[in-house]
């Protein structure tokens, strides 16, 4: 006779069949999923006709009809996501659209980004009179008939209105729009106060929602689809049409604005990055924090405190569902007979799920948060009819809402991290006999609940983060009992009080600034100890499976034999070999940096980075935000050498960030010597013709700049490029910056096809019109040609007319902005080894670029 399932079965099932969904390279069709929902309905009739006689049997034909009516409604989700999408015509086209901002501003440097509800098309003709005759059209429904060029950019001036045409609109939605000042278009008008709940007629410039793209980094085109945003753009102009829009959720938006803006106002200026935490701390509000300070958060693995945590959401609803029954059972409760109507226990349960999901969507309703309240409510329905608070049903019944509401949960960190977490602490303190005092079972709690935390991040932080934080312990230690009981609770009570007084507040959220300071300052001490944190490659499946099930043994209860065993199982995360190139291997990784450049070469066990890719905010740019996790990622502490080609910033951006978080050997570039990137290294060194060294059996050759340099008419920093030549047993590879027409010829005639020619080349200045000269490509010829640009760059790369000149001669061609990274694998005597990682593994999410 078969045992019916347990109810843990549940959370499992669930995940799974999403996931099963979700890692597929392309979505089902209609009659996929209608065949699979019959099979549900024949799998659940079937259940509920054998129930009686055979409930092992039917338990598992209901949790197959679970999961195939999960599996169908992520497809059914996914698919209408994917049809809610900008069509390909009417990118770069300048559309009239009104709507409503329904989201949070997140500050710019030079404005706003924000996400915005389409609510019409508009379309301005001029009638026989010459007035404007406004006419408006669905959002959703089709197309302005609107011809954008082939280059990616509009016909039309930025500020002019639309062309005439149809207002079938086509649009998506929901889109998320940039708002920037005139600070690159002279004349623009400054952006605006936006507010969450504002209704605009805007002028905007679309594309479809495409993201760069690198393995083990986070997938932005992911979180676009998860968000419901079909399109992403800029605001041309605007015009506001009503300042409140009512809504419960643009109210709860505008609350979490006025608690944001009351919070700086309060702190003041002085404490402008502590007031950003307090803000995360109070709403969520993630974009508040210092982009330096996630650094330093991650360094020291106190970055699941610095945001609602499941800690923060539990501890407000335990105080409201305490209040709430110390209330009812009052006397002046009891004469009006309240506690006969109700009891107070179902009372202070019901007020603290309230209090929970109330709070949670004033956080931004993360997966942390709706993780917290899911469970809180399961626990609270499971006391609430008798049948005891089973943590593991009420973590099942979780996971399974979540995977309902939001069928792209499962595949984010997040997720992992929130839900192993509390299925750690809850294993650590099984069996655990508390009693003897309550400050001695309080310290107790804390010791195992950081004990839980730090040891299933090991292998969770490997797989997700490529990195270990040494000084985590000590870090939370300090962080938890400080952010969790003194902050958080003046922050949430400071911002509540910011409402009504920005003046009183102030007496709260002053000191929990003062605290946060020190805190900041202790953290960015521990960050700054060598080997703060230890990078490790990312384990396989395998690995990852082994080193948490060694987990579970480590953390199991006392009385269970031999659990210290685990700690040997945890090896593998240390010891592993990293994965490098083998004898006369040469790997080329050119990394997805937008419209930049950045290449990794790995040579037996060294690593060389050729050029550091753009800025890419105030204080982010592609070092910090793509290079060193790729780096963390593969294992590598620290590069031997860095190389920025020249001073323009789509080439040298992230070289600050690059050698102050990983000091390399040693620096070369056509920089000058006082420039503050060559004045960070340990040791700079100028790029000179004909200077080359060598890395086991591979030369390295500088075959530019001379020195001194050329004198060119055309731009003086890309003619400084410095071109460097790989030889190795397995290719040649040919790394020429971004040199124009004039020093493609000197090269030609200096060093001749002989001297030029290579396997693979990284094409000179992104493709531009003014590289990839006929004789050029005649000497180098390339097998594979790598362009390193944006999609749909306002550079217009690569030009038309020089891919074509790659295309006639039949060279492999791989493209950032339609392959993402892209790794080529070179062995002697072996096929070449093409790796791009927007279709290796392949995903129904990701745009496609058409090819050339």
């Amino acid at each position: 006779m078969l045992i019916p399932p347990s109810s843990w079965w549940l959370a499992p099932v669930a995940v799974g069949s999403v996931l099963l969904l979700q890692l597929s390279a392309e979505l089902p069709s209609t009659a996929w999923l209608g065949a699979i929902g019959v099979l549900r309905a024949l799998a659940a009739l079937v259940a509920a006709v054998i129930a009686r006689r055979a409930p092992g049997l039917a338990g598992y034909l209901l949790l197959g009809a679970i999961a195939c009516a999960l599996w169908t409604w992520s497809g059914a989700r996914a698919t209408l996501r994917i049809a809610d999408r900008l069509p390909a015509a009417l990118e770069g086209t300048d559309l009239r659209i009104r709507g409503t901002i329904d989201t949070l501003p997140v500050p710019l440097r030079h404005g706003h980004r924000f996400e915005f509800r389409v609510e019409a098309c508009v379309l301005e003709r001029l009638d026989a009179s010459g007035t404007r005759e406004r006419q408006e059209g669905a959002g959703q429904e089709a197309a302005l008939d609107l011809q954008p060029d082939p280059a990616g950019e509009s016909a039309q001036t930025p500020d002019s209105d639309p062309a005439p045409g149809s207002l079938d609109c086509g649009l998506p939605s929901r889109i998320q729009l940039g708002w920037q000042s005139g600070f690159r278009v002279p004349g623009r008008e400054p952006v605006p106060t936006l507010r969450p709940g504002q209704r605009w007629l805007l002028t905007v410039r679309l594309k479809r929602p495409h993201a760069s793209h690198n393995p083990g980094a986070f997938d932005r085109e992911l979180r676009w689809l998860q968000e419901g945003v079909g399109a992403v753009g800029s605001v041309r102009r605007g015009e506001l049409l009503a300042e409140r829009v009512d809504g419960v959720m643009l109210g709860v938006e505008r609350t979490r604005l006025a608690i944001r803006d009351a919070i700086f106002d309060a702190t003041g200026s002085g404490l402008a990055r502590e007031a950003g935490v307090l803000a995360a701390l109070a709403i969520g509000d993630q974009a508040a924090i210092d982009p330096d300070l996630w650094v330093v958060f991650n360094q020291t693995g106190v970055g699941h405190l610095m945001s609602i945590s499941g800690l923060h959401i539990t501890m407000l609803a335990g105080l409201g569902g305490a209040a709430a029954g110390w209330m009812w059972r009052r006397r002046w409760a009891g004469r009006l007979g309240l506690a006969c109507f109700m009891p107070a226990q179902t009372v202070r349960l019901s007020v603290a799920v309230a209090v929970a999901f109330a709070y949670a969507l004033l956080a931004g309703w993360g997966i942390p948060a709706q993780r917290t309240c899911f469970m809180l409510a399961a626990a609270a329905v499971l006391v609430g009819t008798g049948r005891g608070a089973s943590i593991v049903a009420a973590v099942g019944a979780a996971a399974a809402v979540i995977v309902v509401l939001d069928p792209w949960a499962p595949l984010s960190a997040g997720f992992w991290l929130s839900f192993g977490a509390v299925m750690a602490i809850v294993w650590v303190c099984a069996g655990n006999r508390f009693g003897r005092s309550k400050a001695a079972d309080a310290m107790d709690a804390a010791l195992r609940t950081q004990w839980a935390a730090t040891v299933v991040m090991l292998p969770l932080g490997a797989w997700f983060f490529g990195a270990v934080s040494l000084v985590g312990p000590l870090a939370n230690a300090v962080a938890i009992p400080l952010v969790s009981a003194v902050v958080t609770p003046l922050a949430l009570a400071g911002g509540a009080l910011a409402l009504a007084s920005t003046d009183a507040a102030g007496w709260l959220l002053g000191p929990a600034a003062l605290l946060l300071r020190a805190l900041l300052a202790a953290l960015e001490a521990l960050a700054a100890l060598p080997g703060a944190a230890l990078p490790l490659p990312r384990p396989g499946i395998t690995v990852l499976v082994a080193t948490l099930a060694a987990c579970v043994m480590l953390l199991a209860p006392a009385g269970v034999p031999r659990r210290a065993l685990g700690a040997i199982a945890l090896l593998p995360l240390a010891v592993a070999p990293l994965h490098r190139p083998g004898p006369g291997a040469l790997w080329l990784t050119a990394l997805d940096v937008g419209q930049g450049m950045a290449v990794v070469l790995q040579v037996a066990d060294r690593t060389l980075v050729y050029d550091t890719g753009p800025t890419t905010g105030p204080s982010s740019d592609a070092g910090s935000r793509v290079i060193i996790p790729w780096l963390k990622g593969q294992g590598i502490a620290r590069p031997d050498a860095v190389i920025v080609s020249h001073l323009d910033d789509d080439h040298s951006g992230g070289a600050l960030s690059l050698l102050r978080a990983m000091p390399p050997d040693w620096f070369a570039s056509s920089l000058p010597d006082t420039h503050r990137i060559p004045l960070a290294a340990r040791r700079a060194l100028p790029c000179r013709r004909g200077e080359r060294w060598r890395w086991a059996d591979t030369e390295f050759e500088w075959l530019s700049p001379t020195d001194p340099p050329e004198r060119t008419r055309g731009s003086p920093t890309n003619a400084v490029s410095c071109v460097l030549r790989v030889r190795s047993p397995a290719a040649t590879v040919l790394l020429p910056g971004d040199i124009e027409a004039p020093q493609e010829r000197r090269l030609v005639e200096h060093f001749g096809a002989e001297g030029l020619a290579a396997d693979v080349l990284l094409v000179p200045h992104h493709g531009s019109a003014t590289s990839s000269t006929e004789a050029f490509l005649d000497a180098v010829s390339p097998r594979w040609a790598i362009f390193q640009a944006a999609y749909r760059s306002r550079f217009r790369h690569p030009h038309p007319r020089v891919l074509q000149r790659y295309v006639r001669r039949d060279i492999g061609i791989l493209r950032s902005d339609a392959d993402g990274a892209v790794q080529l694998r070179l062995t002697p005597g072996a096929p070449v080894e093409v790796i791009r990682s927007r279709h290796d593994p392949a995903r129904y999410w990701r745009v496609a670029v058409a090819p050339p």
